[in-house]
């Protein structure tokens, strides 16, 4: 989670630079200034190409960070469903179980 929220942070001067020299080019527009135009236009194209690899990758990161969770929660709650009485099982129906090991821990993991 430190590595995604480091590359959030890291990301997100590029993205807030990229509506600046939107306006910045309109301005130079106005002004028929092609020199700052050019220099904006190619900001423009730098800023959204790093910014297009960093969230790439807070994706990435953000995602295998769920996929681990999802699979430490699973790797538990199966522990803690083999150390259950036999009487537990007598009581619970097996389609609850298999409800709790698959889609519920599934829609968790999405929340987060």
């Amino acid at each position: 989670l430190a590595a995604g929220g480091a590359v959030l942070l890291v990301r997100l001067p590029f993205s807030l630079a990229m509506p600046h020299f939107v306006s910045e080019v309109i301005g130079a527009l106005l002004k028929k200034d092609v020199d700052t135009v050019k220099f904006n236009i190619a900001c423009f194209a730098v800023s959204g190409c790093i910014d297009s690899f960093l969230d790439y990758w807070n994706i990435w990161v953000f995602g295998y960070v769920q996929q681990r969770l999802m699979r430490s929660m699973r790797v538990d709650l199966y522990r803690n469903i083999l150390n259950q009485e036999l009487a537990f099982f007598e009581h619970t129906k097996t389609g609850e179980l298999t409800s709790r090991l698959s889609s519920d821990i599934s829609e968790m993991a999405d929340k987060l």
